[in-house]
Parts: structure tokens; sequence; C-alpha cells
């Protein structure tokens, strides 16, 4: 790896921390079925009616 490469590693790492806030999370809530998004507590897929959803945290 050159010089120029690992500077450029860190600088894209460096962009995407800045886009995504650095440490902060985020939530994705949906649809195991279909993949629809629903909101947290939803009991079941407003599109499909499928009652398995789940929730990824993604950092």
């Amino acid at each position: 790896m050159t010089d120029r490469s690992r500077s450029s590693g860190r600088s894209v790492r460096a962009a995407i921390a800045g886009l995504f806030g650095g440490r902060s999370r985020t939530v994705v809530v949906e649809c195991r079925r279909c993949g629809t998004s629903v909101e947290r507590g939803a009991r079941a897929c407003p599109t499909c009616n499928c009652d398995d959803i789940v929730t990824y945290t993604i950092r």
C-alpha cells in the first residue's frame, strides 16, 4: 500500500463518518417478509400484514 492510498483511505473514512454523523446510530425497522419499512412499535406490516418485524441498528 502506498502513502497516497493510505491517506485516501483515511479521507474516505473521514468523509463517511461526517456524512453519517460519526458514531451516531441509525435504527431500521422493517418487515421480514416484504422489506417494507415500518414505524417502531408496529405489530404488523401495513403492506402484507406479516407480524415478523425486525429491528436493525446500524452504527
